[in-house]
């Protein structure tokens, strides 16, 4: 368990760290789906006349937010918000709980909107501001809950990834990343060819990743020192990610979790 001197969160004060994480992620999204009109207009394969005949009717008034003449102005919305929600986290009052809730308005119409064009960044991305905007609104023990739910969800996604990982005969030989890395998504030449030269090295960072994943969750229950030591081996993670297979929305989306995570740890450690 974390010392008495080890780092201490209050939920208000996690919350608000939550929060000026998880916002400038959900800024990059928007700022990303706004370069990208052209895929949401016309015959684009996010346009609302080809993702919106799946809509129930009873939903049309939220539909009509979906079209993309005023879904361009939720986009704009969260990304102000996104930007404006470090700051926001900085200032005493009622601010942060207001950007955290429109932020969750903006990511929510973009997790219906987006249906099967959502990945694991958009999810966690909306958990965490749904957290953060519980909490810093009702506090006591229903944020503090909501915030042990936000760490459970980031330890059980590593788990089941890191799990996934462990069952697959080209993880467990190394040779995965070089072929991740070969595709045209995630293409980065170089380093593929890299791993392919120094199978080894391939090997070590397969390991290295399935091992950090499915042991994460014991920085729960570990000292400060070796719970933050976790911590950065899991940013390093998500950084090497974002530079090798620019996935740079999964750095704010996991990271905004942490705060959760170390507020739950030394929770454990005062009982």
């Amino acid at each position: 368990m974390l010392s008495a001197a080890g780092p201490l969160l209050s939920g208000a004060e996690a919350a608000r760290a939550v929060l000026a994480l998880s916002g400038p992620g959900l800024a990059v999204a928007a700022a990303r789906d706004l370069r990208q009109a052209r895929e949401f207009t016309g015959g684009g394969v996010l346009s609302w006349a080809v993702i919106g005949t799946n809509w129930p009717r009873q939903l049309a008034p939220v539909g009509a937010l979906l079209v993309w003449e005023r879904y361009r102005v939720v986009l704009a919305l969260q990304l102000t918000a996104g930007v404006v929600a470090p700051f926001a986290a900085l200032t005493p009052g009622s601010g942060a709980a207001v950007v955290a809730w429109l932020l969750l308005a903006a990511a929510l119409l973009s997790l219906h909107r987006g249906g099967y064009g959502t990945d694991g960044a958009d999810q966690m991305s909306a958990l965490a501001v749904l957290c953060a905007a519980v909490t810093l609104s009702v506090g006591g023990t229903i944020g503090r809950l909501f915030l042990l739910f936000l760490a459970c969800q980031l330890l059980l996604s590593y788990l089941i990834a890191g799990a996934a990982k462990l069952v697959s005969p080209v993880w467990r030989d190394g040779s995965c990343l070089a072929q991740i890395l070969s595709t045209h998504s995630y293409r980065s030449p170089r380093l593929a060819s890299l791993l392919r030269s120094r199978p080894r090295m391939g090997l070590l960072l397969s390991w290295g990743v399935m091992m950090l994943e499915v042991t994460f969750w014991c920085a729960v229950f570990l000292p400060s020192g070796p719970m933050w030591a976790f911590l950065a081996a899991g940013a390093a993670l998500h950084l090497g990610i974002a530079l090798a297979m620019g996935l740079h929305t999964f750095v704010f989306a996991f990271l905004s979790a942490y705060p959760a995570l170390v507020f739950t740890a030394t929770t454990f450690a005062r009982w």
